[in-house]
């Protein structure tokens, strides 16, 4: 009897202490899984906290403020805040646009106009534009041109005394030349404005052109001729002569005037040379229109070699 409660006692011990075993391991089992939940709900606030605070200090883009240039990419953009403008060329006046803050010929290349290395403005080209401002364009350029121009042929006198006065002969004709002449054009706004040569080729030269003129005065009348032969022998002058340059001077009219300078007479004097040389010659208050006088005093300069007063000879 005793030996089976003893038994019995000690099999319930057994069931409680299995019992209390499971209990523990349930109990640390759901402990366990408590603090793995606990600490991934933390990790995940942690990371969500992260997320946001990222996002709160992260830079956000933003555009630049109206008044603030554009980087210098962009500068030559018109839907860049603009200014107006206005260009007055040859052409007329033409309103522009062009971004703030850039140089005068930025303003201009953004509206396809492109400044020569000799163009003027009024205003510097790399001054900045102000809202307003009036643009003098003035294009200004130097280009060279080779031009075919014909080369003038000279021309050859030979005095032919036993060809009559005013008689011309060419005994050879003159031929022009060629050459090809660089000229350096200079040209403002499409306009020459002049030219200067800096080079020339001969292509073809010129031939110069031989004439002979005659001196051989046409015939005198009698009386006249007979006057100036008279006086020639008188002074020991030569009759020839003296005849030619009447004729080249008054065409033998005694009573001939030149109304521009004041000559006179069959030998055209001049009233100084007339007063001063009649006397010496011996006619002294005579007229200058008197054909024996005139002829006389003529023969008198003649004589003493000044013929060379007179421009005919």
């Amino acid at each position: 009897m005793v030996g089976e409660w003893g038994r019995g006692r000690e099999l319930r011990r057994t069931s409680v202490s299995e019992l209390l075993r499971v209990g523990s391991l349930a109990l640390l089992t759901l402990f366990v899984f408590g603090a793995s939940w606990a600490l991934a709900s933390l990790g995940a606030r942690d990371a969500t906290a992260t997320t946001v605070d990222a996002q709160r200090v992260a830079p956000v883009s933003r555009s630049l403020p109206r008044d603030v240039p554009p980087p210098a990419p962009a500068l030559l953009r018109l839907s860049a805040p603009s200014v107006p403008l206005t260009l007055v060329d040859a052409s007329g006046v033409t309103p522009l646009r062009a971004p703030r803050a850039v140089t005068v010929a930025e303003a201009l290349a953004v509206n396809g106009i492109e400044l020569g290395p000799q163009d003027s403005v009024s205003i510097a080209a790399e001054a900045i534009v102000n809202a307003g401002d009036v643009i003098q364009l003035t294009r200004v350029a130097d280009y060279d041109a080779v031009v075919r121009e014909t080369l003038d042929f000279s021309v050859q006198v030979i005095y032919d005394a036993e060809l009559a006065a005013g008689r011309t002969v060419v005994v050879t004709a003159g031929v022009p030349g060629l050459a090809d002449n660089t000229y350096r054009i200079h040209v403002v706004d499409g306009a020459e404005a002049g030219r200067a040569l800096v080079g020339s080729a001969l292509v073809v030269s010129p031939v110069a052109e031989v004439r002979r003129v005659g001196t051989k005065p046409a015939p005198a009348p009698a009386d006249i001729e007979s006057v100036i032969r008279s006086a020639a022998a008188a002074w020991g002058a030569d009759p020839s002569q003296l005849l030619r340059v009447a004729w080249c001077e008054s065409r033998y009219n005694p009573y001939a005037v030149n109304a521009r300078s004041g000559a006179a007479g069959l030998f055209q004097f001049m009233p100084a040379t007339w007063a001063a040389n009649s006397v010496r010659a011996g006619y002294g208050g005579a007229s200058v229109f008197d054909a024996v006088a005139n002829a006389n005093v003529a023969a008198y300069m003649f004589s003493r070699g000044q013929a060379a007063q007179w421009s005919c000879k």
